[in-house]
This record gives C-alpha cells, sequence and structure tokens, in this order.
C-alpha cells in the first residue's frame, strides 16, 4: 500500500502541474495569503466541473493514506495524518499553481480536495478489514504480488495520462471520431486476448473474480472519451464484451490454457499487421529502447504500458501453467525477436531490440516479486 500511496502522491503533483512551466516572477507578496484570498467569484459549470475533479482526484489518497498509516497507528492517528497531508499537498500545490499562467489557484480547491480526502480515509476505515484479509492472502500465493502489478500496469495503459479535459467539444469530437472508425479483426481480438487476461490476473489478486465485477473495470472505457489526448476505438468495447462472454462459461481450468494462447496469437498477430511486406529490409536497432526515448514523452509512456502488460501478463500466464519465469522469458523473447525482425519489412515501422530486452526485463521482475513473497523454507531458483 505504500507503494501505491507514492503512485498516488506521484499522479497528484504530476496531474496538477503538468507540463511544470514556471515564472517565479508573475506574483509578489506571501502565496499563502494570496491563497486565502483566493475565492471563486462566479459559480458556472466549470466551476462545478472543477469541484468533481478535485473531489475524485484526492478520493484515493485518503483511501492510500489511512490504510498505509493505519498499520503502525491507531485509526484516529492514521485518519489525522491521512487528512494533514492531503490538506497540506492541496495547499502546497495551489501556491505553486500562482507562478504557473496556465493554472488558477484556488482556496475552493484546497476544500474540495480536503473533502475528498476526507471521503477517502472514511471509505478506507470501512474497507480495512477486507483490505487485511487480501493482503494475508497476497502473502500466502507468490504469484499474487506480480499478477497486482500487472493490474497496475494495465490501469496506466487505459486510463494514461488520467488528465480529465472536461470540455463539450472534446467530448464530442472524441465521439465522432469513435462513430466514424471502423472495426478490425485483429484490433477486436486484441482486446478481447487483453481483457481475458487482464480477468485472469484479477481472479488472482482478489481470490474470485465475479462477472459483475469485470463488467464494472469495462467502464474504464467510457471514461477514455473524456482523457486528454486519448481516444477510444470501437474494437475495444467490442472485444472486452467478448471477453466478458467468454469469462461467463462455465469451468476454470480452461481459462488457463485459452488465455496465454488468445494473447500470444493476438500479440503476434498486432506486430505484423496490416501484413504488407516490402522486398526491401530497414534497418535494425540492437539498442534497446532507443526509439522509445526519442519519441514523444506521452505516446512513449502509452506504448510502454501497453507492452508491459501484455508481455507481463503472457509471462504470469505461461508461469501459472508451470513452465519458470526463465523459460517462459526465454521464449518470449526469441518470439518477439523474430517478430522485430520480420517488422523489418513493414513500412513504417521501427524494427529494435527492445521487445525482447523487455521481456527479460518483465520475466527478471515478475521472478523477483514471486521469490521474496515465497516462505524462506520454499524458496528455489525458478529462473
Amino acid at each position: 500500500m505504500r507503494r501505491f500511496l507514492l503512485a498516488v502522491l506521484a499522479f497528484i503533483v504530476y496531474g496538477s502541474l503538468y507540463p511544470f512551466h514556471f515564472d517565479f516572477s508573475r506574483a509578489q507578496g506571501n502565496p499563502l495569503l494570496f491563497l486565502l484570498h483566493a475565492w471563486p467569484t462566479v459559480f458556472d459549470r466549470f466551476l462545478v466541473r472543477d469541484t468533481a475533479v478535485n473531489l475524485l482526484l484526492y478520493f484515493p489518497l485518503g483511501f492510500a493514506a489511512f490504510l498505509a498509516f493505519g498499520r503502525r497507528t491507531p485509526r484516529a492517528v492514521a485518519a489525522a495524518l491521512s487528512v494533514g497531508a492531503g490538506l497540506c499537498l492541496s495547499a502546497t500545490i495551489e501556491m505553486l499553481q500562482i507562478y504557473d499562467a496556465n493554472r488558477t489557484c484556488s482556496m475552493a480547491d484546497v476544500l474540495c480536495n480536503f473533502l475528498g480526502c476526507a471521503a477517502g480515509v472514511l471509505a478506507a476505515s470501512l474497507f480495512q478489514p477486507r483490505w487485511e484479509f487480501l493482503t494475508v492472502r497476497r502473502k500466502a500465493r507468490p504469484d499474487a504480488g506480480g499478477a497486482l502489478l500487472l493490474v497496475a500496469a494495465w490501469t496506466c495503459y487505459q486510463l494514461y495520462p488520467g488528465i480529465p479535459q472536461l470540455s463539450r467539444s472534446h467530448l464530442q469530437a472524441n465521439i465522432s471520431r469513435f462513430l466514424a472508425t471502423g472495426v478490425t479483426p485483429v484490433e477486436c481480438l486484441s482486446a478481447t486476448a487483453e481483457w481475458f487476461a487482464f480477468a485472469v490476473l484479477l481472479n488472482a489478486v482478489a481470490g474470485r473474480l465475479r462477472a459483475p465485477y469485470l463488467a464494472l473495470a469495462m467502464l474504464a472505457l467510457p471514461l477514455r472519451l473524456l482523457l486528454l489526448d486519448r481516444t477510444l476505438l470501437p474494437a475495444e468495447p467490442l472485444g472486452a464484451a467478448f471477453a466478458l462472454l467468454l469469462w461467463l462459461l462455465p469451468g476454470e481450468s480452461w481459462r488457463g490454457v485459452l488465455a496465454p494462447s488468445l494473447l500470444g496469437f493476438a500479440i503476434g498477430l498486432r506486430e505484423l499487421q496490416p501484413f504488407h511486406f516490402t522486398a526491401e529490409a530497414h534497418p535494425f536497432s540492437w539498442i534497446p529502447f532507443s526509439a522509445t526515448f526519442g519519441a514523444e514523452r506521452q505516446n512513449a509512456a502509452f506504448v510502454l504500458f501497453r507492452k508491459a502488460f501484455q508481455y507481463g501478463s503472457l509471462l504470469w500466464l505461461y508461469r501459472a501453467e508451470g513452465l519458470t519465469y526463465r523459460t517462459a522469458g526465454a521464449c518470449l523473447a526469441v518470439g518477439l525477436f523474430v517478430l522485430e525482425w520480420l517488422e523489418r519489412y513493414l513500412p513504417g515501422r521501427s524494427a529494435e531490440l527492445t521487445d525482447a530486452a523487455l521481456a527479460v526485463l518483465l520475466a527478471g521482475i515478475l521472478w523477483g516479486l514471486e521469490t521474496r513473497r515465497r516462505p524462506a523454507s520454499s524458496k528455489r531458483s525458478m529462473i
């Protein structure tokens, strides 16, 4: 939970101060006094929108902080520390926004952030017994740590950068783009495979995943219509619906076989589409992550989250079927290297060593999580 708290803090700071363009000559005097007098002068739909965003933004902070502080302190102390941390963070960010020409410092935002954090603390206090049960269960199951990491990667893949753009024109443009985009079989298969793999991972974390909870997680798809620089393809909700239908089928043993097979096949098809090969090969880059570091930051992060989820899930699923991470990582790295080598003949593609290196890196991370959670008496090398 401490890692989740740090992730929430990083997300709030990133989302509130992005793109970090400050001019410290903009304001004179005490920034705290400026903040205390900065109240909205009009009540309109933009104020309502900002209120909702601020409440939702600080809710996970209060939730995570209470569970993190509550491990070593009494509940009342944990609650006070959580809301105090939320209040201090909000006030600090609002004072920094004084020096950003594209931001507005507002005491109303601090109040809404405080209320959102307090609501998160209240929810966490009610959820704490269930969280303690899940914590004990994850420690008893070494594979649950890797599954939780991949669920986090999936969440980032779906909702990155997580910054809402709540304007009618933005929403209408995204809806129009959604309705005008066709459905391709490869994208539909890829979405089905990803959602089904996500369901298997979530089932490993929670112990038992009921279909309504999977359907609830799919609400992340329409939320993407409200996010900055994100779109939604028609193949994605269609693939999610297919995955939900597969999850409703009776039996569980077949899921462990279908999930990696479906995901591996989808990765191969997606890497080679549109299957228009040229006679002349493009250069192959032997420097891992060269194209990633050279690309625009937001697009590079999105691609990295997607590949981390896909490759990590495939490794985890094969590990669940009995393979070691060493064997699964080697096989996946070789397979991805072959796909990248073939991409030299696809126009507009950058063939490089990144995917194979990422597979090896993820295999090492997942193996480390597994061995760290395994009891000392039963630890053995699995990579």
